[in-house]
């Protein structure tokens, strides 16, 4: 059972890494929070943008608070995408733990740049697409007058959305949980709890996937052989991307890991792995589906960055990675 005890060692080891990582994380979450619920992030041309580059950094919560957002209509469709797409979720605190320092800094340099440009790219097209969309009905259905009273009605909504923004700024930054089902932003709870407390729990839980899967993938490897292994998934390497992305849809923090796991220990490229973590936005589709009642822009929503996480591994393919 030598394969088990290895399994459970390479596990206990990233334990001091991760909770550290989360605590980090946990700082950045809640000043994130803040910023994305502020006017400036979701008001503007540069949303998508900001919103990838909050996206990158490794966190769970910021997806949710961003479709919590997306549901209320403070954000576009193509501000989500983008968030959804850039965001990593579990990925780079594990490939820091497991990766030595040479190979990890170039994975992640390539994760990264790949996931923002795509996300940044994927979210002006989309609000294009769906802002050309608009004035296109407009013109073939609306006539001059109808248009005009849909801009006044317009106006008036949104100067009304505004009032009820200020009235009840405070309830909008403080009812966004994270996976581990805590609040994200800073709050009356104790500092203790908020930057200690959550990121052990937060650990702890991602320490159970990381465990388990390391445990089958040891058995695997014991059971079946490596050779066996290696040469199944070098034979089936072109239908890499599409598995990814299929695990990248699990509404959980344990696919991230999976996908990060699976390219470790070279079952996966890294095209493949990137393809996953596109699609991957950890528990936000289930928030989606939860939150906003619109099921064909929901579905719409995830066919569109299941599509851009299929074809950008397919493409990194072609470049060799």
């Amino acid at each position: 059972m030598d394969w088990l005890v290895d399994a459970i060692l390479d596990s206990l080891k990233l334990l001091p890494f991760l909770f550290l990582a989360y605590v980090l994380i946990e700082l950045l979450e809640t000043y994130m929070s803040k910023k994305v619920v502020s006017k400036k992030f979701y008001k503007g041309k540069f949303a998508p943008l900001v919103g990838a580059g909050f996206g990158i950094v490794p966190q769970c919560g910021f997806s949710v608070v961003a479709t919590d957002l997306y549901s209320q209509k403070k954000i576009t469709v193509g501000t989500l995408i983008a968030i959804f797409i850039a965001t990593s979720d579990e990925a780079i605190p594990i490939l820091f733990g497991k990766l030595n320092s040479a190979k990890v800094g170039y994975t992640i340099l390539i994760l990264i740049a790949v996931k923002f440009i795509v996300g940044v790219l994927a979210g002006y097209l989309v609000d294009l697409a769906v802002y050309g969309l608009r004035k296109r009905k407009a013109q073939n259905f609306s006539t001059e007058v109808v248009v005009k009273d849909e801009e006044e009605k317009s106006i008036e909504h949104d100067h009304k959305h505004e009032e009820h923004e200020e009235d009840h700024s405070e309830e909008i930054s403080t009812h966004h949980k994270g996976c581990c089902g805590h609040e994200i932003e800073e709050n009356k709870v104790h500092p203790a709890k908020q930057y200690l407390l959550h990121p052990l729990i937060h650990t702890l839980k991602i320490f159970a996937y990381i465990l388990i899967i390391n445990i089958a993938f040891s058995a695997l490897i014991y059971y079946i052989g490596e050779d066996k292994i290696t040469d199944f998934l070098t034979n089936a390497k072109y239908f890499a991307p599409l598995v990814a992305t299929l695990i990248g849809l699990i509404p959980n923090c344990a696919s991230s890991v999976v996908l990060t796991n699976l390219m470790v220990i070279g079952g996966l490229n890294l095209s493949a792995c990137i393809s996953g973590l596109i699609v991957n936005a950890g528990i936000a589709y289930t928030i989606l589906f939860k939150q906003n009642k619109n099921m064909k822009a929901n579905f719409a929503i995830i066919g569109i960055v299941s599509a851009i996480s299929i074809g950008v591994g397919y493409l990194l393919m072609l470049f060799g990675l």
